[in-house]
């Protein structure tokens, strides 16, 4: 939105612009467009950061609840390899879960 509006205004200023200003007008926009664009890629880039930041809380806090529930496997980890291994786990757990459920509806 805020690109598309600089947008418009730019090209309301082009048509506005002496001829012998162009090429200078033009220059400036450019200049203006660069910096918008850099801004814009900032902000994302911080806001991944935040977004990833926030998930790795959520991995942590799952990973405290289920150790508090004595689930084996689970404790808090960065550790890649363990991560996969707690995240087969949970996997496992989901499928196990539905098989139960599952089986429940058939003898119901």
């Amino acid at each position: 939105g805020l690109k598309q509006e600089l947008f418009h205004r730019h090209k309301e200023a082009q048509q506005c612009c002496r001829p012998h200003n162009l090429p200078l007008l033009r220059a400036a926009q450019q200049r203006e467009m660069e910096a918008v664009e850099q801004r814009i890629r900032e902000e994302q880039r911080m806001m991944d950061e935040r977004i990833v930041l926030e998930l790795d809380q959520k991995v942590i806090d799952q990973q405290s609840t289920l150790e508090k529930a004595g689930v084996s496997g689970f404790y808090i980890t960065t550790n890649p390899q363990e991560l996969t291994l707690q995240m087969n786990l949970l996997e496992l757990i989901r499928k196990l879960q539905q098989k139960e459920s599952e089986s429940e509806k058939a003898f119901s």
